[in-house]
């Protein structure tokens, strides 16, 4: 009984003590959720601030960079670094090609670097004719205005473009080189000393009814082809030059046509002294000289000399047909001296194919900008040239003593062969033959006794000698301007950023 009273009493003061702190926890409970929630408040206000200062900054940092200069790539025409408001622009590009040369009766290697680091200020040895700079352009883009107005160019060692199917591009086509005629006329790539012309560059037809288009339209007035780089030509004319190259249905569908293309280049260059008596000037137009191809010690094949006045002209049509991966190019060029000048001509007709065989895609597919792409070429040239009498003739003489030259016409035949490959977007590795087929050469001829003739067998001007076609130890010609074949290999690098 005493036991169970305990018991009673014991439950009686646990209840009351339960019921004595139940409002203290309470209490205690109620402000940790307060403080809880303001510390979450206090969160929120601070991740709301926060925010808020985030896209402060990220509006201040889309404003500068909306301020900076836009960096872009694209293989083939270099880096652009152009202004945020369009108001300028920079563009950077590099066009290397390099070449380990095999030719006849030599092992060359060769390296061109052109302008860069040759001139006076480079301590050149050709101070007097020479230049520090390459290239220095102004262009006015005036088809910006309007797209048929042209763009307005002049400068120093600017383009004077003739054909874009003589030879294809220099970093995408198959050829090495420029056809031989126009290579050596004196018009050459057509860089000009000074000048200034007027382009017009993918020029759509289609506002007046031809489903096509011109890819380039230019006219030229400078010292073509004379004077270095930014230096001057002084003298009283200056050449004329003009080109239309016209795809007149590129912008249809059927593939069988809309790869078609025309071409007309023309130059004349004037050799007309407006003083008497008229003296002939030292200018690009003044002689007629065909050399081999390549770099590596080239040879003279026909060497002619203008002794009069007037003028020169140099024609060269031309006509593309591309379908798929298949390639025609065709040209003729015709060079002719007029007026008072000895009538020296250079005629000549070249016939290309190119094909790219394979690529990851498959066979007989690929492009320039495919790495793995092979692309296999070959191109057919002949070249006539001829002076009218001995005076304007420089490929040697029969005999010593005498004036008649060894010949006074060459016919010069070019077969040419190119294997490519493409290891990334415009950058090719490749593999040149050339054979030539020439039909006379200057030639070592004998002398009164044999000093005099080991001489003329050793001199540099034994073209016959130098390609291999005859022995370093040949005693006598066999028959002065005798014509002969030979075959020139080169490896290519070559790369347009």
């Amino acid at each position: 009984m005493n036991r169970l009273l305990g018991l009673k009493s014991l439950g009686f003061m646990l209840i009351v003590f339960l019921w004595a702190a139940a409002p203290a926890r309470a209490d205690d409970v109620d402000e940790k959720i307060k403080a809880l929630k303001d510390e979450v408040a206090r969160l929120e206000n601070a991740q709301a601030q926060m925010k808020a200062e985030q896209i402060e900054i990220k509006k201040e940092a889309t404003a500068a960079a909306a301020q900076l200069p836009e960096f872009t790539y694209r293989p083939g025409s270099g880096m652009l670094i152009e202004a945020a408001d369009k108001s300028w622009s920079f563009r950077a590009s590099i066009i290397a090609n390099f070449r380990l040369e095999f030719e006849s009766g030599l092992i060359e290697a060769a390296l061109d670097l052109d302008g860069f680091g040759t001139g006076n200020a480079k301590n050149s040895t050709n101070t007097a004719t020479s230049s520090i700079l390459e290239r220095g352009d102004v262009l006015v883009h005036f088809e910006k205005l309007n797209p048929w107005l042209p763009t307005f160019f002049f400068g120093m060692d600017t383009s004077a473009e003739i054909s874009q199917y003589d030879r294809g591009s220099s970093q995408t086509s198959a050829q090495a080189e420029h056809d031989l005629l126009r290579r050596n006329n004196g018009f050459n790539t057509g860089r000009a000393g000074n000048g200034a012309g007027l382009s017009w560059r993918d020029l759509s037809l289609s506002p007046i009814g031809i489903p096509g288009r011109i890819p380039l339209a230019n006219f030229f007035w400078g010292t073509i082809g004379e004077g270095d780089d930014g230096l001057q030509s002084f003298r009283e004319q200056r050449s004329v030059q003009a080109y239309l190259n016209i795809e007149p249905f590129s912008q249809l569908k059927n593939k069988w046509i809309r790869g078609l293309g025309f071409e007309m280049g023309a130059w004349f260059c004037p050799n007309d002294p407006n003083h008497t008596p008229q003296n002939p000037q030292s200018i690009a137009c003044s002689s007629l000289r065909i050399q081999d191809n390549g770099d590596g010690g080239r040879q003279a094949l026909f060497n002619s000399q203008s002794t009069g006045s007037g003028l020169t002209h140099y024609l060269i049509p031309g006509f593309s047909w591309s379908v798929g991966p298949y390639r025609l190019r065709a040209i003729g060029g015709f060079n002719r001296d007029d007026g008072q000048n000895d009538h020296i001509k250079g005629t000549d007709f070249l016939i290309a194919h190119e094909l790219f065989l394979w690529s990851p895609q498959g066979f007989l597919t690929g492009n320039a900008n495919t790495p793995g792409s092979i692309l296999l070429g070959t191109h057919f040239e002949r070249t006539d040239v001829s002076c009218p009498n001995p005076a304007s003739c420089n490929n040697g003489v029969v005999a010593l003593g005498s004036t008649v030259p060894q010949f006074k016409r060459d016919a010069i035949i070019l077969r040419e062969w190119d294997l490519w490959y493409f290891l990334t977007p415009r950058m090719s590795l490749g593999a040149v033959w050339w054979w030539y087929d020439v039909s006379n050469l200057r030639q070592a001829i004998a002398g009164a006794n044999n000093a005099a003739t080991m001489a003329n067998i050793q001199a540099n001007t034994n073209v016959a000698r130098n390609l291999g076609c005859v022995s370093s130890h040949q005693r006598v010609i066999q028959r002065p301007g005798e014509g002969c074949e030979w075959t020139d290999f080169n490896i290519y690098w070559r790369y347009q950023f």
